[in-house]
């Protein structure tokens, strides 16, 4: 589905991909936003992790870029508040404060990248086009997962004529397809499972 903007015109895919960047300093913050910005992203800011909560629970994001040390609460603490809230929004960590313990600490809470401070706008940019990859898949996956319980539902809301042959075997096809899903999905990202 193409997005267009108030003026009319096409908008790029990737606006559609809601980033937050959290960072407790202002230029890092501000250098992160306008770099993402100028690629067609659609970046909002937090000065930490309770004003980050606060805004997810007003808007959803795709993704989140966190610095790991924050006054209050950390990014390990975000990360955690943020899976509570959209368990498939992708979270990458930025800290100039790495070891490999807050770095194994990240990845065991669901962490999708860790980049170290100072890092240069070319990882920044693979680290997000890598992220956002994964979400056009954990978008495209939910999509079909979708269209696949609205056939399922009809099928069972509309059982087959016994009489016609075949349209059993087409259910089982259909059950064995969703099954099939249901392992990609527990790969990519979190679902909701049809019973």
């Amino acid at each position: 589905m193409e997005n267009i903007s108030n003026t009319g015109e096409k908008v790029p895919e990737e606006e559609s991909i809601q980033i937050l960047v959290v960072d407790d300093e202002d230029g890092p913050q501000e250098v992160l936003r306008i770099a993402l910005a100028s690629r067609g992203f659609q970046v909002k800011v937090a000065k930490n992790g309770r004003q980050a909560c606060q805004m997810f629970d007003a808007a959803h994001f795709d993704l989140v870029l966190t610095d790991l040390k924050m006054p209050g609460m950390g990014g390990i603490e975000l990360l955690r508040q943020i899976r509570e809230r959209s368990p498939e929004t992708i979270v990458v960590f930025m800290t100039g404060y790495a070891s490999l313990d807050s770095a194994i600490e990240a990845v065991r809470e669901g962490a999708y990248d860790y980049l170290t401070k100072p890092f240069r706008i070319e990882e920044l940019y693979i680290a997000v086009k890598n992220a956002v990859e994964r979400i056009k898949l954990i978008k495209e996956n939910k999509k079909l997962f979708d269209e696949l319980k609205r056939v399922h539902q009809k099928m069972k809301e509309n059982p087959p004529d016994e009489n016609l042959g075949g349209e059993n075997r087409n259910l089982e096809l259909l059950q064995a397809l969703q099954r099939q899903l249901l392992q990609i999905y527990t790969r990519t990202g979190p679902i909701n499972q049809v019973k």
